[in-house]
């Protein structure tokens, strides 16, 4: 069962399609500026976190057909090009995640096990994590 989208996500969506022009990012601080009843600039480290959850709202949504992309400029509703380049670099992403998952659990197993050693530094038995 899918959650229906919120007012403040259908007027970011709403916005977005109204800024549509190829190329044309749209900041957090642009968003903020045209819905400041949705979103306040606040000074946190990631500036108005709720666009990210809203935008990933508006895309895990099957009511919306367009795809909503993002870069390092802001978001936009995306062209096929644009779209294409941001799946690729989600996909990149998600490989490289689960690369480091995958050396992670065979840490894990390797935990308790002896080793040869070769240097004074180096501990004889593998220890993933404290005893």
């Amino acid at each position: 069962m899918t959650k229906e989208l919120t007012t403040r996500q259908w007027d970011l969506y709403n916005f977005l399609k109204e800024q549509y022009a190829d190329g044309v990012y749209i900041s957090k601080a642009q968003i903020c500026e045209a819905l400041p009843e949705h979103y306040q600039m606040k000074k946190t480290t990631r500036l108005c976190r709720e666009i990210e959850h809203d935008i990933r709202a508006i895309n895990e949504s099957p009511i919306i057909q367009k795809i909503v992309v993002s870069n390092s400029k802001g978001y936009k509703i995306g062209n096929k090009d644009e779209i294409t380049d941001y799946l690729s670099k989600r996909t990149a992403l998600e490989r490289k995640s689960r690369e480091l998952t995958k050396k992670l659990k065979i840490k894990l197993k390797l935990h308790g096990q002896y080793r040869i050693t070769t240097g004074p530094n180096e501990r004889d038995v593998i220890e993933a994590y404290p005893r």
